[in-house]
């Protein structure tokens, strides 16, 4: 009896056990840019990329390549960046799960197999990318 509620106590374990390694994962490999919106106090508007092939290229090393033309975002090119946990403003507001680009915070969302970087928050765009 004592094996089997040891045993049941280890799996209940490392079944609640969250990796970190999954969250970093999610934003790994390339994405196709599709949108970006702008919201600011002269309304709001966006811009459709969808026909165009303007791939941001997350790589594992903290290297970001930006290729295929002009966008709302980067310019074609290599960005260092950071994924994770972070403080969007000062350090007494709460770290929340962001991307930040050559120090530029992104705001972090993966919802229905698309992907949002936004900076709406301080009257930026925000980016939309799909998988490719």
């Amino acid at each position: 009896m004592k094996r089997i509620l040891t045993l049941l106590l280890i799996g209940f374990l490392i079944s609640s056990c969250s990796n970190d390694d999954d969250i970093s994962n999610q934003i790994i490999g390339n994405w196709k840019l599709t949108e970006a919106k702008f919201y600011g106090i002269e309304g709001e508007g966006s811009i459709d990329y969808s026909d165009e092939n303007i791939i941001y290229n997350f790589k594992a090393n903290g290297i970001l390549v930006v290729s295929g033309g002009d966008n709302a975002g980067y310019t074609n090119g290599e960005y260092e960046y950071f994924f994770g946990e972070d403080h969007l403003g000062g350090n007494t507001d709460p770290k929340v799960l962001l991307v930040k680009i050559n120090n530029s915070k992104w705001t972090y969302d993966l919802t229905n197999k698309k992907m949002t970087l936004g900076q709406s928050y301080v009257d930026g765009p925000n980016l939309i990318f799909e998988r490719k």
